[in-house]
């Protein structure tokens, strides 16, 4: 056994602890965390049957799958600036909606 605190894996170098970190294992393994994810596709269909009334709110720049901070799938909506925020539901469809605040995006067209 080596003197390195960090173990060869097939997934690369991990520090050799009791509970390794493998970032590509599926989310919803291990201590029970976190819910499983949905199936991708029901996301995806709550974004395009809600787009264009989140659109359609004064100060929403655009619309975007995504996640939670603890992993869960959301809906992101990037807003022009921080007052857009009160007007943007919590929830659609079930799913929570982050919000990031991005200014006013505009379209480069070459």
């Amino acid at each position: 056994m080596s003197n390195s605190k960090f173990a060869q894996s097939p997934h690369g170098v991990f520090e050799d602890a009791a509970m390794p970190y493998l970032p590509d294992e599926a989310t919803g393994q291990g201590m029970g965390q976190y819910a499983p994810a949905a199936p991708p596709g029901r996301l995806e269909a709550a974004k395009r049957r809600n787009e264009r009334a989140l659109m359609a709110i004064d100060g929403v720049e655009g619309v975007s799958l995504g996640q939670t901070a603890v992993g869960k799938d959301a809906l992101v909506v990037y807003l022009r600036d921080s007052s857009v925020k009160r007007r943007v539901p919590s929830q659609v469809e079930g799913y929570p909606v982050e919000t990031s605040i991005t200014g006013q995006i505009d379209i480069q067209r070459w």
